[in-house]
């Protein structure tokens, strides 16, 4: 079987930079590695990936934590991270943190917070193509009723 294979552009945005790369043949994503570590504040980093892509027409990249993150109180945030066909910038990850205690002091107290948990060089993600399906919205005065109806939050079961 001969199955053509859809051709991402990408540009390198540091020298370190690593193309991302499927980790196993049957893989579904492709790892992304960390090229540079800012730590914007205690409970706050961003994670530069070194690298600038353009998918192809019609298409999008999905960027999403590993699942090992899990394992953490870092959380990625706007999860997962979208990518549309017209940006060109740098793509990066931006994690925060749960505050893992609250040390007390005479004066009050401060939290504290979990060590980040990924270095420069180490796989933080993994990076998707999905297909965009163009849509557009038809403004009705009714919806069609359904048994569910307005019914959310749980109310399908726990």
């Amino acid at each position: 079987m001969n199955i053509n294979k859809l051709r991402i552009k990408i540009k390198k945005c540091h020298p370190d930079a690593a193309i991302p790369q499927k980790a196993t043949q049957l893989a579904a994503g492709h790892d992304v590695t960390v090229t540079e570590i800012i730590q914007e504040a205690e409970d706050f980093v961003v994670c530069k990936l070194g690298f600038a892509l353009t998918p192809p027409p019609g298409y999008k990249v999905v960027l999403v934590p590993r699942s090992s993150l899990t394992k953490t109180k870092w959380i990625l945030q706007n999860s997962p991270g979208q990518g549309d066909e017209d940006y060109t910038g740098e793509y990066q990850y931006r994690f925060r943190t749960i505050p893992s205690g609250v040390n007390t002091k005479m004066s009050g107290y401060t939290l504290s917070y979990d060590e980040f948990p990924y270095k420069v060089g180490d796989r933080i993600g993994q990076i998707f193509l999905e297909e965009v399906i163009k849509f557009e919205f038809e403004e009705v005065s009714e919806l069609s009723n359904t048994e569910r109806g307005v019914g959310g939050f749980g109310h399908t079961g726990n």
